[in-house]
């Protein structure tokens, strides 16, 4: 696709088993700020650096490459944080089509590997962080065929992604799978079909060796095919660090939003910060900073800081 003109931005799902595509196509790697990808190979590449709280910085520079593997799952361990990050995401890829004029519109693809991680359906979500964003995910997906992108997903199981989300697809290509999924599927999609043909593809799909597939399209006309697998490289690599959601302190959920004012109109008036400290319980050093903290807010001197901090 790469040699047709069109730009990918992938997410990987935590394998990184894009890598083995480098014999093809130049992969930059993008890794969270504070985390390190240490890879050993012989073929094209580039390692670049961004900051999870802003996506913004990907989308900028998205197309100085022909491929981008966005790396956050491989160092998250909450899956809550990986559905807010791809959320915000999808958001900033949205944002940025909408900013861009039509003639400087580009071709890009948007790879999620792994979809139903970060969607599922309504009821099922896997956390409650995923609960907050499903609609959100499901209706950036649906904008996204506005702005000339192109969405390829991944799923190991239909049931596993809600229909708003699997509606967006035109074309299926389905592998080997078994039991309900298949059933369901292909009844669905076999219904003008008579027995013989509903039967025979569906003993072929669950018994199918791993180069076939078969291809749906949106008029549910079919077809199977083969494929052979790549040459997987030799590519040795290293993840260092992982991302964790930074939560607030008592200080900064509780008492900062709504003390501080009162705090520095109460110094005004003429009560020092050493009879107010052990009021709120802090030294009085401690309350002199939160209160500089604050005023260098107030002044924009400061940047809220994002909900990502990386533990190594």
């Amino acid at each position: 696709m790469c040699d047709l003109g069109y730009t990918v931005l992938a997410r990987d799902d935590g394998g990184l088993e894009s890598m083995y595509l480098l014999p093809y196509v130049p992969i930059r790697f993008w890794v969270p700020k504070g985390c390190e990808l240490k890879l050993k190979t012989e073929y094209k590449h580039d390692i670049a650096i961004y900051d999870p709280s802003k996506p913004m910085e990907i989308m900028e520079r998205a197309f100085e490459y022909p491929f981008n593997l966005v790396i956050f799952d491989a160092y998250s361990i909450d899956p809550g944080l990986s559905a807010k990050f791809w959320a915000d995401m999808l958001k900033t890829l949205i944002f940025k089509c909408m900013q861009t004029s039509r003639k400087d519109k580009r071709k890009l693809i948007l790879s999620m590997d792994e979809l139903n991680d970060i969607i599922q359906p309504k009821g099922f979500e896997l956390t409650k962080r995923h609960a907050s964003v499903r609609s959100l995910l499901e209706y950036n997906i649906r904008k996204l065929r506005k702005h000339e992108v192109t969405l390829i997903a991944t799923t190991h199981r239909f049931t596993q992604l809600g229909i708003s989300a699997r509606s967006q697809f035109s074309y299926i290509f389905l592998k080997r799978m078994y039991g309900w999924d298949a059933w369901d599927f292909l009844s669905k999609s076999l219904a003008t079909s008579n027995n013989k043909t509903f039967w025979a593809i569906l003993k072929d799909v669950t018994s199918m060796d791993r180069q076939y597939f078969y291809m749906f399209d949106p008029w549910n006309r079919f077809d199977r095919y083969e494929f052979s697998d790549i040459d997987r490289p030799e590519a040795d690599y290293e993840l260092i660090g992982y991302l964790t959601e930074k939560h607030k302190t008592k200080d900064e959920a509780i008492w900062k939003p709504r003390v501080v004012r009162l705090v520095q109109e109460l110094n005004k008036l003429g009560y020092t910060y050493y009879k107010l400290g052990p009021m709120l319980g802090l030294t009085e050093s401690n309350l002199r900073a939160v209160v500089a903290e604050a005023e260098e807010r107030e002044r924009g001197d400061t940047t809220e800081e994002g909900i990502f901090q990386v533990t190594q």
